[in-house]
């Protein structure tokens, strides 16, 4: 299987589409946050922030994981006692639920929460670095 074949396949599968559509309802809330939010204002390096740590530090493995799969299964690999789908269904979901974190966050930035927001749902992420915002002029 060629890496367009496998890039075609990757986008065809449901559970991709699913994260996507996270991963953009995330991005899209996030910056609806920072705007109704004065206090915290916009900056690209929230961005860049959000593809290191949504795009490239979950999607990216997930797809890696894909890969192999979709390798192993073309390639007629048996591991006896391994079932590969099962541990691509498992990574997909770990994927799913620290995206689903990640969208909570964006909604406790919304307001959505009150002041009730569960640090451990909708906290910050710990590997991003929270550099105050410049005051407004």
């Amino acid at each position: 299987m060629g890496i367009g074949n496998l890039l075609h396949a990757f986008f065809e599968d449901t559970r991709t589409q699913i994260a996507l559509l996270l991963v953009i309802l995330d991005v899209l809330l996030g910056v609806v946050a920072v705007f109704v939010d004065d206090t915290q204002g916009f900056r690209l390096s929230y961005i860049a922030d959000f593809m290191r740590n949504d795009v490239v530090g979950k999607v990216l493995p997930f797809f890696i994981l894909y890969g192999g799969y979709k390798y192993a299964a073309n390639a007629d690999i048996v591991i006896p006692g391994l079932d590969l789908e099962v541990i691509m269904n498992a990574a997909w979901g770990v994927v799913l639920l620290a995206l689903g974190g990640s969208l909570l966050k964006s909604l406790s930035d919304l307001g959505l929460f009150g002041d009730n927001s569960p640090p451990q749902l909708a906290g910050n992420d710990p590997s991003s670095p929270t550099v105050p915002a410049p005051p407004n002029p």
